[in-house]
């Protein structure tokens, strides 16, 4: 057997990975990032989503970066 192996069926992907390869929380923790991915693919989020972010973290930065950064004068 391989250390990964990927099969394609007419409805499903599937993966089986070695036990002795992997640790279970590491597999654990790639499902839950496969699992986001399918998550923000449902919720169907546009541009302004996106550019609403950008501009909030660019507010908070301006806000915030004293704490991280100190000022030379």
């Amino acid at each position: 057997m391989k250390v990964i192996d990927f099969e394609t069926t007419a409805d499903k992907f599937l993966i089986s990975i070695d036990k002795n390869a992997m640790k279970k929380e590491s597999v654990l923790r790639i499902i839950k990032r496969v699992r986001q991915e399918y998550l923000a693919e449902l919720a169907d989020i546009d541009e302004s989503v996106l550019e609403l972010g950008e501009e909030i973290k660019a507010t908070w930065w301006q806000k915030n970066k004293s704490r991280f950064i100190k000022d030379d004068e």
